[in-house]
């Protein structure tokens, strides 16, 4: 079986085979980091999908409200904060 698991880490989005995604997740270099929904889905709704930033997991309402809270601040506060995606943070 050929499941695609689209990941989405610091390099981008990937589709992956689950043992291809097996391989990712032990690599301790990898980092799950998407700010615009989702970094981990799986085909079909078979699973949940996955709410991180910088490898740090979030259920869905605590993604949409720290987003929420990152699109709220002044740009003179997101460029001085210590989480380097905030910095990078661009308000659609």
């Amino acid at each position: 079986m050929n499941i695609k698991v689209v990941a989405y880490t610091e390099e981008g989005r990937q589709e992956l085979t689950a043992v291809e995604w097996c391989k990712l997740r032990m690599n301790p270099k990898t980092t799950l980091h998407r700010v615009d929904g989702p970094a981990l889905e799986w085909p079909g709704g078979r699973y949940e999908i996955f709410w991180y930033i910088d490898n740090q997991a979030f259920t869905e309402s605590e993604f949409n409200k720290l987003i929420q809270e990152v699109k709220d601040m002044p740009l003179v506060v997101r460029l001085v904060d210590p989480r380097w995606w905030v910095r990078e943070f661009v308000n659609d």
